[in-house]
């Protein structure tokens, strides 16, 4: 018999070798084998399963950081890696064996066993070369946090509820009344189990008596380690009434300077969060709203979201995005004691009699004939859109934080139960894949009930998330006498309300069937009477919005050679009159209000914004907005990446033209641009064997592409992400520069690092999760 079959034979046995049938077994496993056999593997398995007494150093061993393990008594040098296989090979063999001490220096990690096995070099399943691995910040890391934490890598020994386990571990942060321990991931944790811990570590170093009795904790959290499959993460509540763990802080931070740089360490990360926080809520190219009940109360606006809210805009330029949100549809999303839901809505608009009508279904609200019916009529217009709609409850802090800004938002503000983020998950680049369905046989009145009602519903206020002013030029009250003209012929009669160089607010006395866009002129009856050589009786301009009475205009002057001297006569008066004219305040949200709604939404991010800076001629991600747990596509890029960086090389390398350059060049008045990358990673078993992306413009056609799809599902997983890309002119807000200069007092040289670092921002993205979108319009769910 060959010796790797002895090794074999004796590795099945280990788990009886004690047992009182252990020879009965052995004389089973080796019958009909020569009596060598049995004495071979007897022999082997008195060797593996004798006790040790050797130290281990893995120090330069491993492809690890290596720290000092007290583990039943000796004291070791192991890595992460190492310290999880002790805690399994323990377990199988029963103690600390010399089986137990061959498998930690025979670790997959060891650089002898990797030069053996040829891996040396690789490190991971799926080489990546670091170029696009980003750093992730956790976003709305700190707004909860209402304690001191102490960061302190300690060994803890803690015991589970489960068959009296007892695990080493390492404590990674401790506060009054949480933690947080790295664990082997070996065993089995679940969430709301009771747990022990005792604090070996410090109890040697502490004079604190009470260290040596357990403390109490429950698992709130199970966090995976993306890039070490060896460990987890546990996040603890204290639920020990002692407190001895404010104590270890307070002795830790005993003298008032280390408790000085303590506080200032966290301020400066802090701030560093924050300014990447402020950054997302200024750039995002979702639409954060808010609700009260079902009635659409705020919209926050930012730089990359007008498309989304002007798309809901009709021909007069009115809003019919709190049609969106009727009744019926909130009723289902705001269930009573859900906190949080999401939900498809596919969306097209309609050019009827120069009138707007807007179409939109969630997929509950259809049959499945519905559905496909409205796919195939909306998806051949242009304006065919679907969206993700994820909703929200408000905990009462929140709706008390708002309510306290009620009279700086119109009142709006009193009674908002539930926040929402609407973000664009498709178009009409993608609309083909919806028309491969069949076509039912169904007349198109069956969408009528999917049809908005032309009457304007509520009117929700909207605020920039930056208390900048987007005014190009200062408004003026002025009531004037005007004659509203077009196509030659007097419309309406009526007068200005506020004017300045370039716009005009008017109120006719009748109601006008006007659109935005149109041109119209404008004749002054009384200001024509100043200057008779400028053609004030027929002055051309562009219709902005018009009210949904049709009363009320907003306009703007049509600018060019002919009108340049009418724009400096208006300018003249202004300036001439400001003794007279009082120019109108522009309602710009406060600081308070501000941060309120950066704290609200700062826990409900539902896209991965990433920040990209300017690295010589190219430009390259720096920076990736995340929350714990990982979704499962970031999970897979974190997977990839090395040293708790995230890797986007599966999404950036070998398009960066495509999805950098393109869509982040600096144009004034540049739009957010949005691309489809298909990632498909083959696996075996949990590793990753390959990675391979495509995105929508490089498959020939349809077929290819389900193909693929398919290809990834059978082997592995397909991830398909939305990514949007803009420029970024200004990454600074308000509340930043008020951050840099909280910072500046604490430290000068910290304020300007940090101001430096935002300061490079060039460029915005944002991931967002289609996959299970796409595999539903493509008829490829499992």
């Amino acid at each position: 018999m060959q010796q790797s079959e002895i090794l074999s034979l004796a590795e099945r046995l280990i788990p009886a070798y004690k047992s009182a049938d252990f020879e009965q077994l052995l004389n089973k496993f080796t019958g009909g084998q020569p009596p060598s056999v049995k004495l071979l593997v007897k022999m082997e398995l008195n060797r593996v399963m004798a006790p040790c007494s050797k130290s281990i150093d893995l120090r330069g061993r491993v492809q690890g950081e290596c720290r000092e393990y007290e583990l039943d008594g000796k004291k070791h040098w192991l890595d992460d890696v190492a310290f999880n296989t002790y805690h399994k090979s323990v377990k199988k063999f029963g103690g600390y064996t010399e089986g137990v001490w061959e498998n930690l220096i025979n670790t997959r990690n060891n650089f002898r066993v990797m030069n053996q096995q040829g891996t040396l070099n690789k490190g991971k399943s799926v080489t990546v070369d670091g170029s696009f691995e980003v750093e992730p910040i956790k976003l709305g890391y700190d707004l909860k946090r209402l304690e001191n934490r102490l960061k302190i890598n300690t060994q803890v020994k803690i015991h589970l509820p489960s068959n009296e386990q007892v695990v080493h571990g390492l404590s990674v942060d401790l506060s009054a009344s949480g933690a947080k321990f790295k664990v082997p991931s070996a065993f089995n944790y679940k969430l709301g189990d009771t747990i022990w811990v005792q604090f070996t570590e410090l109890t040697k170093s502490s004079k604190l008596e009470e260290l040596n009795k357990p403390i109490e904790y429950r698992i709130l959290g199970v966090d995976e380690s993306y890039d070490n499959d060896a460990i987890k993460y546990l996040r603890a509540l204290k639920l020990s009434e002692s407190l001895i763990i404010e104590k270890v802080i307070e002795e830790s931070l005993k003298n008032n300077s280390q408790k000085a740089r303590h506080d200032n360490q966290d301020k400066i990360i802090r701030a560093r969060t924050r300014g990447y926080e402020h950054s997302y809520l200024k750039h995002t190219c979702n639409l954060p709203v808010f609700f009260s009940g079902s009635e659409l109360k705020l919209a926050l606006l930012t730089e990359h979201n007008h498309q989304l809210w002007q798309y809901w805009h009709d021909e007069r330029n009115q809003q019919s995005l709190s049609s969106l949100f009727n009744q019926t549809r909130m009723d289902m999303l705001t269930k009573p004691g859900v906190s949080g839901s999401n939900n498809v809505l596919y969306a097209f608009k309609h050019e009827h009699q120069d009138k707007t009508f807007f179409f939109s279904m969630m997929m509950p609200e259809a049959t499945s004939d519905q559905r496909k019916l409205f796919w195939h009529v909306g998806a051949r217009k242009e304006s065919w859109k679907a969206f993700r709609l994820s909703v929200f409850e408000l905990s009462q802090a929140e709706r008390e934080e708002l309510a306290n800004h009620s009279s700086e938002l119109a009142n709006q503000s009193q009674k908002l139960t539930h926040c929402g983020v609407l973000q664009e998950i498709s178009d009409f680049s993608s609309a083909k894949d919806y028309l491969l369905v069949d076509k039912p046989q169904l007349p198109t009145s069956d969408l009528n009930p999917f049809r908005h009602p032309r009457k304007v519903i509520g009117s929700p206020t909207g605020i920039y998330f930056d208390a900048r002013s987007r005014r190009k030029e200062p408004r003026y009250t002025l009531k004037t006498p005007v004659n509203v003209i077009f196509n030659d012929q007097v419309l309406g009669e009526g007068a200005t309300v506020d004017l300045s160089k370039r716009g005009l607010n008017v109120i006719v006395n009748t109601p006008l069937q006007l659109k935005a866009g149109d041109m119209i002129h404008i004749d002054y009856l009384e200001l024509k009477l100043y200057d008779k050589n400028l053609p004030l009786n027929n002055v051309p301009y562009r219709v902005i919005r018009i009210s949904p009475e049709g009363q009320r205009l907003h306009l703007v002057i049509d600018e060019n050679a002919q009108t340049m001297k009418t724009i400096a006569f208006f300018n003249s008066i202004i300036e001439s009159n400001q003794d007279k004219l009082k120019a109108k305040e522009e309602v710009l949200p406060s600081p308070q209000l501000l941060e309120g709604l950066h704290n609200i939404l700062l826990d409900k991010i539902v896209s991965a914004p990433i920040f990209v800076e300017k690295s010589g001629p190219s430009l390259k991600p720096r920076v990736i907005g995340v929350n714990y747990p990982l979704p499962p596509h970031l999970a897979l890029l974190a997977k990839l990446g090395q040293e708790g960086q995230i890797s986007l090389e599966p999404i950036f390398k070998g398009h960066t033209n495509t999805l950098l350059a393109t869509p982040m060049k600096r144009i004034d008045g540049a739009e957010a641009q949005h691309n489809e990358v298909y990632i498909a990673a083959i696996k075996f078993g949990s590793r990753i064997q390959s990675v391979e992306t495509r995105l929508l413009s490089d498959f020939a056609n349809t077929k290819e592409r389900i193909k693929f799809i398919q290809k990834a599902q059978l082997m592995g997983e397909i991830f398909i992400l939305r990514l949007c890309g803009a420029p970024v002119f200004d990454p600074f807000t308000v509340l930043l520069r008020r951050d840099i200069d909280e910072l500046a007092q604490i430290s000068l040289h910290q304020a300007k690092n940090l101001e430096k670092e935002i300061g490079a921002i060039v460029g915005y993205g944002e991931i967002i999760d289609i996959t299970e979108e796409v595999l539903i319009r493509l008829e490829l769910t499992s």
